[in-house]
């Protein structure tokens, strides 16, 4: 095993030991994501929200029945009421109510009125999103019907199974014509939920962690003689930096690897339809992050220096990063000023893959900014680092 990675395993070792690394390792972050999703709201991720709706058919026609089935698919949740499970009380965001004699009335030209009940805290967003999907199956139930009795024979009325067959086999013809919808101007979506809070604690925790443990550790052993002896070994002192930065590298990509994990499977968050881009991406903010803790463990004298410097530097980045809240509600000059440092510009990679669904090349410009940080820093703190 070379010298650098035997040192950079040894910082690891001594991370993993210190009782407080798994608390803000793994338990803060994921109670911070799930803190903030909460007060956030919205989705969590690039595919389209999904929202429940009750639906009560006190008609139970075949109509209705057809109804009802249009409506279950999309972005709708399906949880069909019994009539005698409707009027009693109960937790309900929002129901759709088909009168009785629905299928009758509607056959024979008379208006039909469907009555959506909402609660008063419904979330206004997804209470839109399901006037717009109910909205759309009745078009496509009027439709159906206005095709189906343009195709009758006059004087022949159609028995219910088979009308309900051939409403059904329309709806399975398909589509002749098809809508792609996408965003024009300058205007860009502003994430929500685990699709901001996710991305955004994970690269905010995993600064604070790699920053403080790695300087604090660089400290200490400045401090302790532990450098000046390590500098006596049969190794270059180039070698004996990069063998600090590796520790920090793998502190940074342990957690990275738990949150990762912990976002899609706790959280349910799509990390995109891009592997080598959320890798590519990961990995440069790793480099950033451990460049940075070099360099504040090059200079700082104590270890209480180190740990105050780096919770202060953390929280500062973190806020002008973009972490705590969409950087797209910021003014445009505070986002110039966020892209100064590289939590923005990790923000920038994540809601590129996360919220907004694109690959490999919206992070390109991201990634590159980021390893050029690291780069840097890595530079200042092998300028700055004194070994005796």
């Amino acid at each position: 095993m070379s010298p650098i990675l035997r040192m950079g395993l040894n910082d690891l070792r001594l991370t993993a030991r210190d009782r407080a690394a798994f608390f803000f390792l793994l338990l803060l972050p994921v109670a911070m994501m799930w803190f903030f999703a909460q007060v956030g709201g919205g989705s969590s991720g690039s595919e389209a929200p999904r929202f429940p709706l009750h639906v009560v058919d006190l008609d139970v026609g075949w109509l209705s029945r057809a109804l009802v089935k249009e409506l279950d698919g999309g972005q709708a949740t399906l949880k069909p009421l019994e009539p005698e499970e409707w009027r009693q009380p109960g937790e309900r965001v929002r129901t759709l109510v088909i009168p009785e004699g629905f299928t009758r009335s509607v056959l024979a030209g008379e208006p039909q009125a469907l009555r959506l009940e909402k609660d008063a805290d419904a979330n206004l967003a997804y209470s839109l999103a399901a006037q717009v999907h109910i909205t759309r199956a009745i078009v496509r139930t009027i439709a159906r019907l206005v095709e189906m009795k343009a195709l009758a024979h006059p004087g022949s009325p159609l028995a219910e199974e088979q009308a309900t067959n051939e409403f059904l086999a329309l709806g399975q013809r398909p589509q002749l014509v098809t809508l792609e919808v996408s965003t024009a101007g300058e205007g860009t979506p502003v994430p929500q939920g685990a699709a901001q809070s996710v991305p955004g604690i994970l690269t905010m925790t995993v600064l604070m962690m790699t920053l403080i443990y790695g300087a604090v550790f660089l400290t200490n052993e400045k401090r302790s003689g532990m450098l000046r002896r390590q500098s006596t070994l049969p190794v270059s002192r180039s070698q004996i930096f990069l063998g600090k930065l590796t520790g920090r590298l793998l502190i940074a990509g342990l957690q990275i690897a738990v949150l990762l994990l912990a976002g899609r499977y706790l959280f349910g968050v799509s990390w995109g339809r891009s592997p080598a881009g959320l890798l590519l991406l990961v990995g440069s903010y790793a480099v950033a992050v451990a460049g940075l803790s070099t360099l504040l463990g090059a200079l700082a004298q104590t270890v209480d220096q180190a740990s105050s410097i780096g919770w202060v530097l953390t929280m500062v980045l973190a806020a002008l990063g973009g972490c705590w809240w969409p950087a797209e509600v910021m003014p445009a000059w505070l986002r110039a000023v966020g892209h100064a440092f590289p939590t923005a510009w990790a923000m920038d990679g994540f809601h590129a893959l996360v919220s907004f669904g694109h690959g490999l090349e919206a992070v390109l410009l991201p990634a590159s900014v980021l390893l050029g940080f690291g780069a840097l820093f890595a530079v200042l703190g092998a300028r700055f680092l004194r070994y005796d």
